[in-house]
């Protein structure tokens, strides 16, 4: 687990473009080094990433539900760039554990370009077959020569489209996706402040969409729907390094926590679906959860520039791909 918390500030802070390829299922830990593939800030010396690339393909199922299951909360810095979503997608997709295609997660910024699942090899052959110093722009043009970045993009070129990706064949406008359909109804609730007036602005909202959304939310562990929605708060404002520090404290207290164990048993050892959660915490046992923690009882993740030498001063063979 400590590894992947490091990868992700290794990826988001690489010296050379990335490519994430979501072609199948994106989930947990998967979905964190995905969107690690995210322009950052710049750090306390000005060094920011770059601009790396999501790219999502018509078999595409990305969906943050882990924490429903394991009564835990969206960990590997998603806490810094889920808030960075259009609108209140980020906290919506977090709290409800929905899942979305490739056409929603390009809609909510998740993706940077969708591409039909026939193009993937023709794509990554065409990169692996560049000079291996391929600069930023060649890398994106042959992005572009394979991917497109709109939803209503004719699809005429694609020879056999997914069934769900027919309407984009079409001259008229892309239909609107789940999320385009429910953008304003999702910023209306998960724009609230508390936890409290989300769940009652759902209630009041009347829909099937959000009858839906709010059994999804009543599944969750009470204490992973607290320090989530607070968590996805402070993340708005903060540096990927001091997201990525709290959900490492975040961590090392909910793997000791009940939820955890009663979801494990829940999901894994008896598989009866129906976990007993613990009762809401109170507003002092949230704000214990995020109190730092002695060095000694939780080692601080190795978040230097060590790493990101190391790889700056790397080789690419021709052909070559790494990870």
């Amino acid at each position: 687990r400590r590894g992947k918390y490091e990868l992700c500030y290794l990826i988001a802070k690489s010296p050379k473009p990335r490519i994430a390829l979501m072609d199948g299922n994106c989930l947990g830990a998967g979905a964190g080094l995905v969107m690690a593939h995210h322009s950052v800030a710049p750090d306390r010396e000005g060094k920011a990433g770059l601009e790396h690339y999501r790219v999502a393909t018509d078999r595409t199922i990305f969906s943050l539900q882990h924490a429903h299951f394991l009564g835990m909360f969206p960990g590997f810095g998603l806490s810094y760039f889920l808030p960075k979503l259009k609108g209140h997608l980020g906290r919506y997709l977090a709290l409800s554990g929905v899942r979305i295609n490739g056409a929603d997660c390009l809609f909510a910024g998740v993706a940077t370009h969708f591409m039909a699942q026939h193009r993937v090899d023709r794509c990554f052959q065409a990169i692996t077959q560049a000079s291996a110093d391929i600069s930023e722009g060649q890398l994106k043009q042959i992005l572009d020569d394979h991917t497109t970045t709109t939803l209503n993009k004719e699809f005429r070129s694609y020879l056999q489209p997914p069934s769900f990706y027919q309407r984009y064949a079409m001259s008229s406008p892309a239909e609107a996706t789940h999320l385009e359909a429910n953008f304003d109804a999702i910023n209306r609730c998960f724009g609230a402040g508390t936890v409290e007036e989300m769940m009652g602005l759902l209630e009041a909202e009347g829909s099937e969409w959000a009858a839906t959304t709010l059994s999804n939310i009543r599944h969750m562990a009470p204490t992973a729907l607290q320090v989530t929605f607070r968590l996805l708060r402070q993340g708005s404002s903060r540096s990927l390094e001091e997201a990525l520090r709290t959900e490492w404290r975040l961590a090392r207290r909910f793997y000791s926590h009940p939820d955890f164990f009663e979801a494990v048993r829940a999901f894994e050892i008896d598989k009866d679906g129906a976990p007993k959660w613990a009762p809401a915490p109170s507003p002092d046992e949230v704000n214990k959860m995020f109190a730092p923690m002695s060095e000694a009882v939780c080692r601080p993740l190795e978040l230097s520039q060590q790493h990101l030498n190391a790889a700056a001063n790397s080789t690419f063979k021709k052909g070559e791909m790494r990870v």
